[in-house]
């Protein structure tokens, strides 16, 4: 392959990016474990009658409890050692309390070696929000706890540009994000202090869960079964928070626990990964209930390859997101059981940047069928419509990012695609001499099998077409952008 040698101008302001998000969400599952025996009480790893928490950084996870009786029983957290193996084995259990009933663990999150871990026992305790060293595997020791009633999960706060980073959390009866010092656990703002994120036109403050975005420090919440989103605008600040999802409940006062969240963050595209549990029934759907939306709300479809949960449950989800290694664990509440999935690339294409205006009135449009894959197996069609007729032109793809850079004094393209970029071969647009019936078309899959090039699967690909147009600025034009990625 060659290298397209492109220079650039800086005449024109070029327009704002539009970013786009994946509509569609697939997983393949890696596996699953029943850990039904740390619901017994005469087991060594007994934290409670369901597990009810999990935190997994891709390697380790822990797994907390809840007391889900009428009567008191102890809940606790443990590391199981060996998670993708299918025969669990744990470590110590520890963080021990013993609700009165119905009470236990509403959240758990990793950060390197700190675990954070939420108590609900009905009332503010000295030890409602801990942090626990776990360097050692199948052990912990207590770093700090926060009076608190930790009913509303607890989530590390990536801080705005840094600022206010810390342990971020909130409880019944407030809208307002606490936070506390990772390391110490020194509080920087408390439920009277911290920014208020309550979403606009709503009341009440049963949230379930709390998750921030960890590149925006965005906050996502439970407020009962919907998701509420609310935008950072300063460490300590956010803009008004909005209903993101709306979804129904049992009865008018939300007491119907076990709504939690996970925030996503990917290559691939940012999503929100939700449980709707509008009641407490044993006979939900997996797949009915799990539901996956964008950081604004819109829907998603999820593809679960071939994964099959154990049963119809309660719908009592929780959701642990590891970024570095692209996977996800989730716990069902009701069957006990915790399933693995890693994250693959979308087979769709986006479209971004602008496409320049020839000089006959044509803007050239890129599109695809099908997608690119790594093994190349099938086809997979750049196509470029719009075109002047019978004009030479290529396309050109990178991946080193997308750009929007003027192409020339008094042109009207951009290029959308970061240097350096890749030419194939030149083709005619076909069509006729001065009208906009012209096209481009190319099979790039087969053209990385022709030209023995390959990308990893995952690799993000920004593509373009330039064609030449001799009345027009530096004699040439380019069409819009499009992105998609790499899939297997």
């Amino acid at each position: 392959m060659r290298t397209l040698h492109i220079t650039l101008a800086a005449a024109l302001v070029a327009p704002a990016l539009l970013a786009q998000s994946p509509t569609t969400t697939k997983f393949t599952p890696l596996g699953s474990i029943n850990i039904f025996s740390t619901s017994a009480a005469a087991n060594a790893e007994f934290i409670g009658t369901n597990p009810s928490a999990i935190a997994w950084n891709g390697s380790r996870l822990w797994v907390a409890g809840f007391c889900n009786t009428g009567t008191a029983q102890p809940s606790a957290i443990i590391e199981i050692l060996n998670p993708l193996s299918g025969s669990p084995t744990y470590g110590t259990r520890f963080a021990q309390a013993t609700p009165t009933g119905l009470r236990g663990y509403s959240g758990l999150d990793i950060q390197g070696n700190t675990l954070v871990a939420a108590l609900d026992l009905g009332s503010a305790v000295a030890n409602g929000i801990t942090a626990w060293d776990v360097s050692v595997p199948g052990s912990a020791t207590n770093l700090w706890s926060q009076s608190a009633r930790g009913a509303s999960g607890v989530s590390f706060d990536p801080g705005f540009s840094g600022v206010d980073a810390g342990v971020g959390w909130t409880s019944f009866s407030v809208a307002r994000r606490a936070l506390n010092n990772s390391v110490g656990g020194a509080v920087i703002y408390d439920t009277t202090t911290g920014f208020n994120f309550q979403a606009a036109g709503t009341t009440g403050t049963l949230w379930r869960d709390t998750e921030f975005d960890p590149d925006t420090g965005d906050i996502y919440l439970r407020k009962e079964n919907d998701v509420v989103r609310a935008q950072r605008t300063g460490g300590n600040a956010c803009a008004t928070g909005s209903v993101i999802v709306t979804l129904p409940e049992s009865g008018t006062a939300g007491f119907t626990a076990g709504q939690n969240l996970a925030y996503i963050n990917s290559p691939y595209g940012d999503r929100v990964i939700f449980n709707d549990r509008p009641d407490g029934s044993n006979v939900q759907d997996f797949f009915q209930r799990v539901k996956i939306v964008s950081p604004t709300g819109q829907a998603h479809t999820v593809d679960w390859g071939t994964f099959t949960p154990v049963g119809l449950s309660t719908a009592w989800y929780d959701f642990s997101w590891d970024a570095p290694s692209g996977t996800l664990a989730v716990l069902d509440f009701g069957t006990r059981a915790v399933y693995f999935f890693r994250l693959e690339p979308p087979t769709e294409t986006f479209p971004y940047c602008t496409a320049g205006t020839s000089t006959n009135g044509c803007n050239a449009t890129m599109a695809s069928a099908g997608y690119a894959s790594a093994s190349q197996a099938s086809p997979f069609t750049l196509s470029v419509s719009n075109v002047e007729g019978q004009k030479q032109g290529i396309i050109f793809y990178s991946v080193a990012g997308a750009a929007i850079a003027p192409w020339g004094g008094g042109s009207t393209s951009f290029l959308c695609v970061k240097s350096p970029t890749q030419r194939t071969t030149a083709q005619s647009s076909g069509g006729s001499l001065g009208g906009c019936d012209g096209n481009f078309s190319l099979d790039w899959n087969a053209w990385m099998t022709a030209t023995g090039s390959a990308y990893p699967v995952g690799t993000s690909v920004w593509a373009q077409s330039w064609f030449r147009d001799p009345p027009a600025p530096k004699t040439t034009n380019l069409s819009d952008g499009l992105q998609f990625f790499v899939s297997p």
